[in-house]
């Protein structure tokens, strides 16, 4: 009968340590992109509308109900960017495979506030995409030029010195020398290339800035998603 309880015990205990919260995943909270009153990393500490008037780190990007548009990211109700994009595939790059097209996808959802175009704060609120714009505090907020990766090339957004984005995975070990890119079923910690570092089979922002800090730690949301510096390149790449 002892032996009974004990098991029980021992079964009930390992039930609610089941339940607890992880204590060791960082989260968007107190991130960079964290726009909470005091978590603010873009804005500075400058009265606006995020400054004590939110406590949702969540609402600066994603509503609960009634998004305009779902294909934009899930319950997504930031502005869409409207710009127009030179994406990596037209740089002309000598080691770039001719034919391997940029489709971007949700990193469009990044470019919204990363190529300078939407302020923090606005909000698309229409019954359709793009129909009604509101600017909560009445004056938009932008982020720092430096946190801007793309340069302005012929009134378009030039996207060729940074890390291809749009890119279908798939398409791109076809097209590549052989072996130069590791299987997507590669294991990686947690996962594989596919389950931790494609969006939708692709290489997205996403794949390399894990921006809710589900896979790293990084204080600033940046470049953490499995490693970082030249392991983070490699975990993909075999030279």
């Amino acid at each position: 009968m002892k032996k009974i309880r004990l098991i029980l015990g021992g079964l009930a205990l390992g039930a609610v340590v089941t339940l607890l919260p992880s204590v060791g995943r960082a989260t968007i909270v107190g991130s960079a992109h964290d726009f909470t009153s005091n978590t603010n990393y873009f804005i500075g500490g400058t009265t606006n509308w995020a400054q004590g008037r939110s406590t949702n780190a969540c609402g600066v990007c994603h509503t609960i109900h009634h998004n305009p548009d779902s294909a934009r990211g899930p319950l997504w109700i930031h502005t869409p960017t409207a710009n127009t994009f030179k994406t990596y595939d037209q740089g002309n790059s000598p080691t770039y495979p001719a034919g391997l097209a940029c489709n971007l996808g949700i990193s469009k959802a990044c470019l919204s506030c990363h190529d300078g175009s939407i302020a923090i704060n606005s909000q698309d609120s229409g019954a359709s995409p793009g129909t009604t714009t509101t600017i909560k505090g009445g004056t938009g907020v932008f982020i720092k030029s430096s946190y801007i990766p793309v340069e302005v090339s012929g009134g378009v957004d030039d996207l060729t010195h940074m890390h291809p984005i749009g890119v279908n995975y798939a398409s791109a070990i076809a097209a590549v020398p052989t072996g130069d890119l590791k299987p997507d079923t590669t294991p990686i910690a947690g996962g594989t290339i596919s389950t931790l570092m494609l969006k939708n089979g692709q290489v997205e922002c996403s794949s390399c800035h894990d921006i809710h800090r589900t896979q790293g730690t990084a204080s600033t949301s940046g470049i953490f998603t499995v490693a970082s510096g030249q392991t983070l390149c490699l975990t993909c790449h075999n030279k």
